[in-house]
């Protein structure tokens, strides 16, 4: 048996190259199912200020933009209509509501309003 010298950090992580690469992927998992839980989304229509056309809001993210569209992207196709972000918000044209609460209900999300 021969009897290596380990003089400095490297040399370890030579002997367990994939150790960290795990650690760090459920480190990030753990941060992303506790933003979920901890959120709480109210779903509402709002037509004031749109000449009586009515959008659903869905507010209370606290997710980057990145996520904010990639969330509206699918829910906008989900839905068959328009919509974008604005100020930490999601607003989808016409009336969708129940669509978004079970979006986000499946997604792990806590929805308020919406029936």
């Amino acid at each position: 048996m021969s009897r290596h010298r380990i003089s400095d950090l490297a040399d370890v992580r030579a002997l367990f190259p994939d150790a960290g690469e795990e650690k760090e992927q459920h480190v990030e998992n753990a941060c992303e199912d506790r933003a979920t839980s901890l959120v709480k989304l109210h779903v509402q229509l709002e037509k004031k200020g749109r000449k009586g056309k009515g959008v659903t809001l869905i507010k209370g993210f606290f997710h980057t933009e990145e996520d904010l569209r990639s969330f509206a992207r699918e829910l906008k196709s989900r839905c068959g209509s328009g919509g974008t972000v604005k100020d930490n918000s999601i607003e989808i044209q016409g009336d969708h509501r129940s669509v978004a609460v079970q979006y986000f209900r499946k997604k792990g999300f806590r929805v308020t309003g919406g029936e």
